[in-house]
């Protein structure tokens, strides 16, 4: 008795007291007599029949995709609609009142709960929504509410950014089977009322099955799942992950083009590889701990990074051949400057050194023969001895004869004295043009290297562009087969 009373004065207040019609008081009170209404009992005459639910969701809004925990918040619509036998009345015997709406806590509710959701409060809101609900007069029940949903979505991150996710959400009658409650699918949406940034909804779909547990054999649980099938809108990962990184692979191209006298050919190739390993752990941040499938970015990147460490080693060899200083290999030259230089067109680029001009002696090994009074000495020595010469060499050919006190043997010891001085400053000079000579030849061996470094180089750049244009087509096929794949199973479904 306490109850009916109770539930009378929390229809008056629900209802308004004074703003409801004469009528609708009749029915409400006809309608939820104790007597003849309990909202925990099935709404059947007969136990034996069951209740059918039909299950129709309106997709909002996606609010979230999750990749690294893999899960879906949406923002939904559901609707539920049943045929309550005890809600059924003439509406000529009250004015021709046809539907009411009622809190939804007045009637029996069917204890349809989500199966796979992930949010922390479980099926709460779903269980626990205060929306009212539209009671028809043929029994008809409509139960509308909207509700954030946080579904389990198996995330493929195989084509990110580039992928198409197929995500369900699951609803059934948690302690009913099939022999009181069945589901049915009502009406499906195509697409999303509100658009998201991130996301296009390409198709939903919805599907009824039955089931059996472990925990109840022989029952039959029936369900509804609605796939819903999204495509990411790739634009924001291609400004912000994938133009960097093709900015920055490129950038080691620029690491074959520096010279190798600059010094900073290894600096830069190292730089490059720290700034893809950035750009690599962002994207690790990001994906899932699972070794299933490699994300195509990722893929891009390993790939990319392998490149550029390749292309640091490859410029270490390089820098390697340009500061050697033996004498180059005949089958070197003849490989490196003459085959491989014809085809990468550079033989104009090479300059080989030339055949030496110094003077040549028979002589193989050449010293310096000490002077008294050191190498100025001896010079000031010659320039002196050569102007006596001169001038009693002029004398005798003026007179005739020699000059007053020179005779003859001292013109002779003057002479020899300046060939001994002649002689030895011409092996100094010869010296001198055999080490020049040699440094010449040393110099010709480092630039015959320098010529081989520099072949090398230019066919390590054109190796690297190949592999570099070769991933790049690779991934653009890969993208673009997975998308009409996808393009056809949307059309099919």
């Amino acid at each position: 008795m306490m109850f009916d009373i109770i539930k009378v004065v929390l229809i008056a207040m629900l209802m308004g007291f004074g703003s409801a019609s004469e009528e609708q008081h009749r029915l409400i009170n006809f309608l939820f007599n104790s007597s003849r209404y309990n909202p925990v009992v099935r709404p059947v005459v007969n136990e034996s029949d069951n209740v059918d639910i039909r299950v129709e969701i309106e997709l909002d809004q996606i609010s979230d995709v999750d990749e690294k925990y893999q899960t879906l918040k949406a923002i939904i619509w559901l609707t539920q609609r049943w045929v309550d036998e005890y809600m059924t009345w003439d509406p000529a015997d009250y004015n021709g009142l046809e539907e009411i709406r009622v809190p939804s806590d007045l009637l029996w509710l069917p204890d349809t709960i989500m199966y796979n959701t992930k949010s922390e409060g479980s099926n709460d809101p779903l269980m626990t929504v205060y929306t009212k609900v539209i009671v028809k007069y043929t029994g008809n029940v409509d139960w509308s509410a909207p509700l954030t949903m946080i579904s389990s979505c198996m995330v493929n991150v195989h084509l990110y950014p580039f992928d198409v996710q197929d995500c369900d959400i699951k609803f059934g009658s948690w302690q009913h089977d099939k022999r009181f409650i069945d589901y049915e699918i009502g009406k499906v949406p195509e697409t999303m009322l509100n658009l998201n940034g991130e996301w296009d909804v390409l198709v939903i779909t919805g599907v009824r099955t039955d089931r059996t547990y472990v925990c109840c054999k022989g029952k039959f649980y029936p369900d509804v799942t609605f796939n819903i099938k999204i495509k990411r809108k790739p634009l924001f990962y291609v400004v912000n992950l994938i133009v960097p990184c093709v900015v920055i692979s490129t950038m080691a191209i620029v690491e074959f083009v520096l010279p190798c006298n600059s010094g900073e050919k290894v600096s830069l190739g190292i730089t490059v590889l720290l700034s893809m390993t950035v750009f690599m752990l962002v994207i690790a941040e990001n994906m899932p701990a699972t070794s299933d499938s490699i994300p195509i970015l990722a893929r891009f990147y390993v790939v990319t990074i392998f490149l550029v460490s390749f292309s640091t080693v490859m410029t270490v060899l390089v820098l390697n051949l340009h500061h050697r200083t033996y004498k180059l290999p005949r089958w070197i030259r003849h490989v490196f400057l003459e085959v491989l230089a014809g085809v990468l067109c550079m033989r104009d680029h090479i300059a080989l050194p030339s055949q030496p001009t110094f003077y040549k002696s028979d002589q193989t090994q050449f010293e310096l023969v000490p002077s008294i009074g050191g190498d100025r000495n001896a010079t000031n020595e010659v320039k002196d001895e050569a102007l006596l010469m001169t001038t009693e060499f002029m004398d005798v050919s003026e007179n005739g004869g020699y000059r007053d006190g020179v005779n003859k043997d001292s013109y002779k010891n003057s002479t020899a004295r300046l060939n001994r001085l002649l002689v030895e400053l011409l092996g100094n000079v010869k010296f001198m043009a055999h080490r020049c000579q040699e440094k010449d030849h040393e110099e010709n061996k480092k630039l015959e290297w320098q010529m081989v470094a520099k072949v090398v180089d230019r066919f390590f750049l054109i190796i690297y562009i190949i592999c570099v244009v070769t991933m790049d087509f690779i991934m653009f096929l890969q993208i673009n087969s997975m998308e009409k794949t996808h393009r056809m199973t949307v059309e099919d479904e």
